[in-house]
């Protein structure tokens, strides 16, 4: 028996761990370039900027604030963007849409924008995106994504925006 989980064990370890492909580029020969977008099989994130040998990632700029709405959870993903941009790369062909998880939910003290909620892709990119309260319809909810994430796939989209919703139902 101690045997078999020593053997389960390994197999979930050295098991691959889901990964975000860089699936497209725009433009295409993104290397030497000071800007690319680069799309993730269900979605693009547009504004990715080469300053200094260094990845910077796009802001969101709102009534003299600045905020980080896009951050990388892993160097794997920095390694595959600083590539792009130092030798170029080959896109990959599209798999399955990213592995969404909603890591927090932060409510707000505003009466349009009552959370924030954050949500990593494949456990690599971290998308802050706002829940909205509906001021068509009290009690209803919508989600608004950062300009920088465009979203390709419609159905991915909309499963996103569903399970945002309900995370902050239940919560709520």
């Amino acid at each position: 028996m101690k045997r078999a989980a020593e053997i389960l064990c390994l197999l979930l370890l050295a098991a691959p761990a889901a990964a975000l492909d860089i699936t497209a580029t725009a433009p295409a020969a993104v290397k030497g370039a000071a800007a690319a977008d680069f799309t993730f099989a269900a979605f693009t994130l547009k504004g990715v900027k080469w300053e200094g040998e260094a990845v910077v990632l796009p802001v969101t700029e709102n009534k003299g604030k600045t905020y980080t709405d896009v951050k990388l959870l892993s160097k794997g993903v920095y390694k595959r963007l600083e590539a792009c941009f130092k030798a170029g790369c080959a896109p990959a062909k599209a798999k399955a849409a990213p592995k969404l998880k909603i890591e927090a939910l932060k409510p707000l003290k505003s009466k349009a924008r009552v959370a924030n909620a954050e949500l990593s892709f494949d456990g690599e990119l971290l998308v802050v995106a706002g829940v909205m309260a509906s001021s068509r319809e009290p009690g209803t909810f919508w989600v608004a994504f950062p300009d920088a994430v465009d979203f390709l796939d419609g159905a991915f989209k909309a499963s996103v925006e569903s399970a945002v919703i309900a995370a902050w139902t239940k919560k709520k």
